[in-house]
Parts: C-alpha cells; structure tokens; sequence
C-alpha cells in the first residue's frame, strides 16, 4: 500500500512539472537572434594600376538564416555589389582603396567589415602652387610727376604710407599735414578729408630721383634738361624760387645756388593724366589753387635743419 502512494505520489509530480514547463513557454522566452560571424575576408593589402583584384568574404549564421553581402568602393567600380565575392579594377590615378562589405541575416543588425588596399605606383601629385597676383613694390627711390614719390602713391590710403613708412612724427592735424621727419627720411605731403594722398613733398636727405636721375640736389640746368622750361615761374622769395610744370604734376624749388631743395608731386593740371582726365576747367583751377595753397602753408620741414 505504501509503495502504490509513493508511485501516484512520483505520478503526480511529473504532470504537475509538466503542465507548469507547458504553461510557461511562450515566443518571447526564445533564444535571441544571433548575428552573422565573419570567417575570413580577403582584400588584396596592394595594387598595380589596371590591376583587376578579387574580394572574398566567408561568413556564417549560428541561426541558420540566409545571408546577403552588400560591397561599396570608394574609387573605381566593382562588377556587382552582391555575393560572396566580387571583382574590382584598379584606376590608374588612385592612391589607395576602401573596401566595404555589409553582411545581412535580414533579422539583426548588418555586420561590417572595413579594409583597404594601397596603389603601388601611385605618384603623389605636386603641390599646386599658389598663384600670387602680380604685385608691383613701391619704389623708394622713384619719383614719378604726378603719380607716385618713395613709394607714396597719390590717391592711396594714408594706411598704405603707414605700413611702408612707419608711423609719421605726429597725428594728422586740422590741416590733414603728415610728415617723416624722424627718423629722417625727408618726406610729407597732405592727405584730403578721406585720408587719400593728395600731395607728396620730397626733401633732403631723401634720395628718390626722376627716370632722368634728377632730384634734391641737381641743379636748374639739370631739371631743365629733362623737363624743359617751367611753365610757371615764381620769383626768388626769402632765398627760394619754384617752377611750376604743372602739366606734369610736379615742382622743384631751388634755393639762391639754382640748386633743387624741395620737390612737390601733386596730380597734373590742364592735362589729360591719372586722376583729372576730362575734368572741367573749374575744376583743374581749383586743383592748381589747391597745389600753391600746399606748397605756401605751415610745414615742419620749413621750421628745422635739413642738414
């Protein structure tokens, strides 16, 4: 009687087991998806240009899902883009290769595999070398009639001055006057209310000469061999005379020796020139005005030793 209750007993156990294992199994107790596993993937490390080289990959699925490879190049053209193994040929002009291949159990996350592979007989190109607009440098020692002095434009910013010649010995004044007397370099002149060049005075010690090698220094005889007669004369006042040419843009004032102590670069008058082509008769009146009030007010090279 005894080993019958035990029996039901053990019975009893084994369906109650059962049902509860029956009861409690559903979908979401399944074992999750496994990704695909990569074996071996093959890509050539080098290549000659023109070369046809031929990628390979081997991959599983513990799952037993089916698999898709997916490739992408980023140079070049591969001969298709599905399968385990696909073709690729080399450009000529590729310094390397990135080989790309997505591997696909269509229920995970694609698998990844990168790899590249180099050109043997690339050739770096050579730098491309930059083009630097043609620039002309001031000449420092050039004076230009009506167009330029020690590489002071008219017309220019006064900022241009400042970056070739320094700051000038003080700040502009009411009277728009700049000046490089120290260190002493024998220049000034006057910038208009936009702070443009308008006017350049040259001075001793400076060395800047004409294209006919004339400047402080040469004689009137000099002067006149290249520039001819003044058309405008202004007599011997306090020891100085001026000569005008004002077509020219330009003036040389000599002291009692007929010796050129001062040269004023301003633009030409009554004349077609940079600066007052085609302007009207007022005009270049008022500019001719313009230069003789230069030349006749306050300057600081007036006032100290040139020598």
């Amino acid at each position: 009687m005894k080993n019958k209750c035990r029996i039901l007993s053990l019975v009893m156990a084994c369906l109650i087991s059962f049902y509860i294992a029956g009861c409690g199994s559903d979908d979401g107790d399944e074992p999750a998806n496994n990704s695909p596993t990569v074996d071996t993937f093959v890509v050539p490390t080098e290549f000659n240009p023109g070369e046809t080289l031929e990628f390979k990959i081997i991959a599983y699925d513990e799952d037993g899902d089916p698999l898709t490879y997916t490739w992408e190049v980023d140079a070049g053209k591969l001969n298709t883009t599905t399968g385990t193994t696909v073709k690729w040929t080399a450009p000529p002009d590729v310094e390397s290769v990135k080989v790309t291949v997505y591997v696909s159990d269509g229920v995970t996350e694609s698998v990844k595999r990168v790899k590249k592979s180099a050109n043997k007989k690339f050739i770096p190109p050579d730098p491309i070398e930059e083009i630097v607009p043609d620039f002309e440098p001031p000449q420092i020692n050039l004076i230009e009639p009506g167009r330029s002095a020690a590489g002071i434009r008219l017309g220019e910013p006064f900022k241009n001055v400042k970056k070739l010649h320094g700051d000038p010995d003080g700040p502009l004044g009411v009277d728009r006057h700049f000046s490089y007397w120290n260190p002493n370099k024998g220049l000034s002149g006057f910038v208009d209310d936009n702070s443009l060049v308008r006017s350049i005075f040259v001075r001793r010690p400076n060395k800047a000469k004409t294209a006919g090698r004339r400047g402080i220094g040469n004689t009137l005889k000099h002067v006149e061999e290249e520039f001819g007669n003044a058309e405008e004369e202004v007599p011997l006042i306090a020891g100085e005379k001026t000569h005008w040419y004002w077509k020219k843009g330009i003036s040389f004032t000599f002291d009692v020796e007929n010796k050129v102590i001062k040269i004023y670069i301003f633009k030409p008058h009554d004349a077609a020139a940079p600066g007052v082509a085609g302007a009207p008769l007022q005009q270049q009146q008022e500019m001719r005005k313009a230069a003789i009030e230069d030349l006749r007010r306050r300057e600081t090279f007036s006032t100290q030793s040139v020598d």
